[in-house]
């Protein structure tokens, strides 16, 4: 197509009017990226500012005597409607709060609570947007704000994990075994993380006889049977030892592995003899567990049963079965490697819990 062509499909008047407009529009642009950037620094530097003079007014509020008669000083309270402002100052005091204990720590509690800054968590905690809600959940709980415990304990339930996981956290770190009483009702996963956050958090508390642990051994959520039977292993309630028992017939291969676990702790008179009778029902892995169970359990009645587990075509089990004779009776353990002069692999075995027994 020649020029004159194309000039006579698209006059030159278009063409100038449509380079006006690109011109004016990248002028435009141009002007909004400068201008966004501008504010940008310009908000930047009055951050900084603010911070400073926040960070030395935080300090000097908590060395006062009457926390109530603190006034905000006229250059910081004019920022001190703005949410962002408003939200630094809380995370400043959870992070110092964190760091802190005893009457400062009483103090920077005050200090959130007479600025206000509560009825900032509690509109998060309402707010329809999951992660704005876990944050006020977060904040009420490092402020020790338990009169909002009814409330975040609904939450503990909630379809959100993030937001569950947080409540979960706060009413045991409020109310300790007690604040456990959320496993009656949850219908939500409690996932191995989840689980260990919450034991970690338990650790320092004092367990009390944990009455509702029947019921959540009896649970219909997968996730708090297990959870309860490590509670049951760890703090060792031997007052469920018979739910315990009842667990071992769970569909849930976890379930048993630590229904496995929890006897060896909690054992009763009659415990050996469940776990093996157990042990043909289960899989390779869980009968591992039974017998790494009977080296701590295991009396010297429970041999004959050990001593035949040596004929198994598993290798792994053969091994754990030799590991409990030689805890039980280290004559009897002596006795096999003559006893088996053409087992090269039970040899073996016997060899290597030899090393181990001497290291």
């Amino acid at each position: 197509m020649n020029s004159d062509a194309f000039f006579r499909l698209i006059a030159p008047a278009h063409l100038y009017f449509a380079a006006m407009i690109f011109g004016i529009g990248t002028i435009i642009m141009v002007i909004m990226i400068y201008a966004f950037l501008y504010v940008k620094k310009k908000r930047f530097r009055t951050k900084l500012l603010v911070e400073g003079q926040l960070n030395e007014w935080i300090s000097d509020a908590l060395t006062e005597n009457e926390l109530p008669a603190i006034v905000i000083p006229e250059n910081i309270a004019r920022y001190f409607k703005q949410p962002a402002i408003r939200q630094f100052v809380t995370d400043s005091l959870i992070n110092i709060k964190k760091n802190v204990t005893g009457s400062v720590g009483d103090n920077l509690v005050k200090l959130y609570e007479i600025l206000e800054l509560k009825e900032d968590s509690v509109h998060k905690l309402r707010s329809l947007v999951w992660y704005k809600r876990a944050k006020g959940i977060y904040e009420l709980y490092m402020m020790q704000q338990r009169n909002e415990l009814a409330d975040i304990l609904e939450y503990t339930n909630s379809n959100n994990e993030f937001v569950r996981m947080e409540a979960q956290t706060a009413i045991i770190g409020f109310s300790g075994f007690d604040g456990l009483v959320f496993l009656d009702s949850l219908v939500y996963p409690l996932y191995e993380w989840q689980q260990i956050k919450l034991l970690e958090q338990l650790n320092a508390v004092n367990p009390g006889d944990m009455p509702h642990l029947p019921l959540w051994l009896k649970s219909e959520n997968s996730y708090v049977v297990h959870f309860a039977l490590k509670l049951a292993e760890i703090y060792q309630q031997f007052h469920v030892h018979d739910d315990v028992v009842l667990c071992l017939q769970n569909e849930n291969d976890k379930i048993r592995k630590q229904a496995i676990k929890t006897l060896g702790s909690i054992a009763a008179e009659n415990t050996v003899d469940i776990l093996k009778e157990q042990y043909k029902k289960e899989t390779p892995g869980n009968r591992r567990v039974i017998l790494t169970q009977l080296i701590s359990i295991g009396t010297e009645s429970d041999l004959d049963f050990l001593n035949s587990l040596l004929q198994e075509d598993d290798d792994n089990l053969k091994l754990e079965a030799v590991r409990a004779i030689s805890a039980i009776n280290e004559t009897v353990f002596s006795d096999l490697e003559q006893k088996s002069p053409g087992n090269t692999v039970l040899l073996s075995i016997i060899k290597q819990v030899k090393y181990e027994n001497a290291a």
